[in-house]
């Protein structure tokens, strides 16, 4: 009968062996999925310090836009500036030009008037 015991002391030894090592094996699993899951982490957060980085560049582009908007937009009106002078530039010189020919146009006339008096005394 102490055989028979023992046998099944064994048997049940050896079933306790087997859930054992079926409870390490779901351990080791467990393990490494929680190592996993601290490597997603990390690396979440290494996408959250790049996320950053980049917030940070884009903030960079966008201010350099608004001041290469705002150059160009001194820079346009300042060429509107030159134009509308260099506009009225040249209407006081077509002014003075015509001017001159009207002067130019009235002596000739005067002097053909003067000699015309001069030719009938």
């Amino acid at each position: 009968m102490t055989s028979e015991t023992d046998q099944l002391v064994l048997e049940a030894l050896r079933c306790l062996r087997d859930e054992f090592q079926g409870v390490r094996a779901q351990v080791t699993n467990l393990q490494a999925t929680v190592g996993s899951v601290a490597q997603v982490r990390d690396e979440i957060d290494q996408v959250r310090s790049l996320l950053v980085s980049v917030r940070e560049d884009v903030r960079g582009v966008l201010l350099a836009t608004v001041k290469n908007v705002m150059a160009i937009e001194h820079l346009d009106e300042r060429v509107e500036m030159l134009r509308e002078s260099t506009m009225t530039g040249l209407g006081f010189a077509t002014q003075v030009n015509l001017q001159q020919k009207k002067l130019a146009k009235q002596l000739t006339e005067l002097s053909a008037r003067v000699e015309r008096l001069e030719n009938s005394k």
